[in-house]
C-alpha cells in the first residue's frame, strides 16, 4: 500500500477538523466552565478593585477626566 503526499493531507486535514470540534465543544458545551471562564475574563481588573478598595476608594471615584 503506497501512501502519498495527498493521503497524508488528508488524513492531516481530517484531525485538524476534529480537534477543532473537540475544542469548540468543549468551549461551548460545558456548562459547569461558564463560571470559571467568567472569572478567568475578570482577572485583570481584580487588581485594581482590590487597590480601589484597600484604598478606601468606591468604584467611581478616580475614574473621571483630569481637568
Amino acid at each position: 500500500m503506497d501512501i502519498d503526499i495527498n493521503d497524508l493531507r488528508s488524513a492531516v486535514t481530517v484531525i485538524s477538523f476534529l480537534t477543532f470540534l473537540g475544542i469548540v465543544g468543549w468551549a461551548y458545551g460545558l456548562k459547569s466552565s461558564k463560571k470559571r471562564f467568567e472569572e478567568a475574563a475578570n482577572l485583570p481588573f481584580t487588581d485594581v478593585e482590590a487597590e480601589r478598595a484597600e484604598l478606601g476608594l468606591s468604584s467611581r471615584e478616580g475614574q473621571g477626566t483630569t481637568s
